[in-house]
């Protein structure tokens, strides 16, 4: 698969996900009141879309793109979507994270938190890696001498 075909996926994706959710939301609100939909409701609804196809194609395997590309597919979708996520937070809140003295060092905070983690399941990764290949090693070596 092409790249511009996985980001044409990505945003079809995003874009059904915005309209399914809306659609939802504007039903679900027109059966419960008689006011009209607020601005910030449908663009938290974007915001969530948003947040939720990033996480969708982060966690999903794309078998037709190359091991690099579905690494580097899998760090930038799961980056964007804690943008999403952070953003939806800043913007419709109430209360001491409206502040944007506040902004910079929570997302930072989440970006290093992500990262050690990120580093943590890697390190984690290689040792099992290391495990197994040694134990099909001697499962080979074993089999041999019977």
């Amino acid at each position: 698969m092409k790249t511009g075909k996985f980001v044409s996926c990505i945003l079809k994706d995003l874009f059904a996900a915005c309209g399914c959710v809306t659609i939802l939301v504007a039903i679900v609100l027109t059966l419960n009141s008689t006011g009209s939909v607020r601005t910030s409701i449908l663009w938290q609804i974007i915001m969530a879309a948003a947040a939720f196809t990033c996480f969708k194609y982060a966690l999903v395997s794309t078998q037709g793109l190359s091991k690099h590309a579905q690494t580097l597919s899998f760090y930038i979708c799961f980056v964007l979507g804690d943008v999403f996520v952070i953003l939806w937070l800043w913007l419709f809140s109430s209360g001491p994270f409206r502040e944007k003295g506040l902004l910079l060092p929570f997302v930072i905070t989440v970006l290093v938190i992500k990262g050690m983690v990120y580093a943590m399941l890697h390190i984690d990764g290689k040792k099992e890696a290391k495990q197994l290949n040694e134990k099909l090693s001697e499962y080979q070596s074993g089999g041999n001498n019977l």
